[in-house]
């Protein structure tokens, strides 16, 4: 757990100043309060306080909550519980309702966009991406690893269903296979935005003119993009935040 340092008053053990008074030898002391470090722990989100995952299912949070109440509420841990569970009860309430959690999230800097793949075992450093809108549709990465890639029939294009879901070498054949090289290893950390955006998007219109669907020409650049937008939103709400001066 990360700790932060914090200057404050504790129980003031006491030490002793020599001055000199002017015109005397004698000296006198003077009691003063001498100043110690605290180490504070670093207050727990959400996710920490009920020991979930940030990507964690309502029902992992549901039962997340439960199991932390058997050892929290005030029926068990007495009067020091009652604390925790007004906590314990505040995150579950949050993070059960989809629309609150979104907003806690980038509160805390997190995006969960959804539509994505899902992983066989853990997490990697790389994941694999399909950029659709270079996609022919010839099936070859299907054909060679079809338990990892799938055909979405209603755009023609190949994408990933579950990442690494056949062994190392079959993917590698499979992207190699490839004749318009749209298969990327990409940043684990980046693949949620990129599977995100490449979906199609509805297309703002006026009307029943300019209405439809679209995703961005180069998925690449937008997903850089909409990174910076979601930092900048993420820094105007922590500053909006900060209680000021007169507060």
């Amino acid at each position: 757990m990360l700790a932060s340092f914090s200057i404050s008053q504790l129980s003031s053990p006491k030490s002793a100043e020599i001055h000199l008074r002017l015109g005397s030898n004698k000296s006198i002391y003077r009691r003063t309060r001498s100043i110690a470090v605290r180490c504070s722990e670093r207050k727990k989100n959400y996710y920490e306080l009920l020991g979930v995952s940030t990507d964690s299912s309502s029902q992992e949070i549901k039962d997340a909550y439960r199991k932390q109440q058997k050892i929290h509420h005030p029926d068990i841990a007495g009067e020091k519980g009652h604390e925790n569970t007004i906590k314990l009860n505040k995150a579950c309430e949050v993070l059960m309702k989809e629309d609150l959690r979104r907003e806690y999230d980038a509160s805390i800097g997190l995006m969960r966009l959804g539509a994505t793949s899902s992983w066989k075992g853990p997490l990697r450093p790389e994941a694999i991406f399909v950029d659709e809108n270079a996609c022919i549709g010839c099936r070859e990465c299907v054909h060679h690893a079809g338990n990892t890639f799938t055909m979405d029939e209603a755009v023609g294009t190949a994408r990933v269903k579950l990442q690494y879901g056949d062994d190392d070498t079959q993917i590698e054949i499979s992207v190699d296979s490839c004749p318009v090289n749209c298969i990327y290893w990409v940043d684990t950390k980046e693949l949620e935005v990129l599977e995100y955006l490449i979906r199609p998007q509805p297309k703002e219109g006026y009307g029943v003119f300019g209405q439809g669907w679209e995703r961005p020409a180069n998925v690449f650049m937008a997903a850089k993009s909409f990174n910076k937008q979601f930092k900048r939103k993420v820094e105007n709400q922590k500053r909006n935040a900060r209680p000021t001066d007169k507060e």
